[in-house]
């Protein structure tokens, strides 16, 4: 009788573990106050920090935080009239986790599913060559963990390598901040440590990234998901989410896309090409077809998806706030919801059809209706 219940503690435990692993994700942060010997003050990417951490936090995921030292790290690219960004940095509680960021040394790898690396320049310096934080992530992949990193956070996997000395990315397709749109002239790139394109390179990796930049660009190859810029940082953490909540398949180096993962990304390149007036992605998600509807003081309203863009000026932000409610599909139809509120007017929800032809996935149909925030909402 013992000896069943200590059986059946140990499979309780290695079950609870399991539950934790898949509920946690570990962010990688720096040190670095100063490119390199310079007095060019360096910091981690606020934005790059906030958007994906708030995109964990909802889908139910516990983050940590660690850093080379730990403790304090340095944060900046702060743009306190965003809506995320604000209310994240006036959250006691969370800059309580920044200014108190983890050692590696006292990381349980088995805790955690996924492992992500912000960008900002002090990224550069002090994470690619900690051997800790390299076997952490090593340890996340091999028990079928996600790599992940944004802008110049590709840094840190450098030189990631399995036990046997080989890359853990070879062959794979990896994206990060590029030389080519560095300013290579300026004394803060003539600091870098090393180039992060060719240190990818070296390692076995094949970098790519957008010429035109700040549109969004991201990889999935395998269980490594890598974005450009800040402009990927939700695309990055939602595919993050999607491998963690419902697994994928690879073939070779590529990673075959579920049609949930379709799905979802073309939302998101309607939620947030609005957002950030980025017309190209709209075209992206649209069919050439797709029209808008609803009722405006009992009269049906009518739009096409052309005059919809038309409308967006490009690369200007608005402070909508979108997320995706539900997403339904059927063989090769799909239906979906979703909200987007607009500060002091407006919380819409949205309604769309959306077919697969042609082996792609494309928003066919939207009908809307809104509702006028309450007044508490407004102030």
């Amino acid at each position: 009788m013992n000896k069943l219940k200590t059986l059946l503690f140990i499979l309780v435990g290695l079950n609870l573990t399991n539950v934790l692993a898949q509920k946690k994700i570990l962010f990688v942060t720096s040190n670095q106050d100063f490119y390199g010997n310079t007095k060019i003050s360096a910091s981690n990417h606020f934005e790059e920090i906030v958007v994906p951490y708030d995109l964990f936090v909802k889908a139910g995921f516990t983050i940590d935080f660690i850093s080379p030292k730990g403790g304090a790290i340095p944060i900046g690219y702060i743009n306190a009239s965003d809506s995320i960004q604000k209310r994240y940095l006036y959250d006691g509680w969370f800059m309580d986790k920044l200014e108190h960021t983890m050692k590696p040394v006292e990381i349980i790898t088995e805790n955690y599913s996924a492992i992500f690396y912000s960008g900002g320049g002090a990224a550069m310096y002090g994470v690619a060559e900690d051997t800790t934080i390299q076997k952490i992530a090593r340890r996340i992949y091999n028990k079928n963990g996600v790599v992940s990193t944004i802008c110049h956070g590709t840094a840190g996997i450098a030189y990631l390598k399995d036990e046997n000395g080989k890359s853990l990315f070879a062959g794979k397709k990896i994206t990060g901040y590029p030389d080519k749109l560095e300013n290579r002239d300026m004394e803060y790139y003539k600091a870098f440590p090393f180039s992060m394109d060719q240190a990818i390179k070296n390692n076995g990796g094949n970098f790519v990234y957008s010429d035109k930049g700040r549109d969004g660009f991201y990889i999935t190859d395998g269980r490594f998901v890598t974005g450009q810029d800040p402009t990927s940082a939700s695309k990055v953490a939602n595919e993050v989410i999607t491998i963690l909540n419902t697994g994928f398949k690879e073939t070779g180096n590529t990673i075959v896309k579920s049609d949930l993962e379709q799905v979802t990304e073309i939302l998101l390149d309607y939620i947030e090409g609005t957002a950030n007036g980025q017309s190209e992605r709209l075209r992206k998600a649209f069919h050439p077809k797709f029209n808008l509807y609803t009722v405006a003081k009992d009269t049906l309203w009518t739009r096409s998806g052309e005059q919809y863009i038309s409308n967006i000026k490009i690369g200007e932000k608005s402070n909508r706030i979108g997320r995706i409610i539900s997403i339904d599909i059927e063989k090769d139809a799909a239906i979906a919801k979703a909200e987007i509120k607009i500060p002091d007017w407006r919380t819409f929800t949205d309604y769309f059809l959306i077919l697969k032809y042609e082996g792609a996935w494309k928003i066919v149909h939207k009908s809307y209706t809104w509702r006028e925030l309450p007044k508490a909402e407004k102030k």
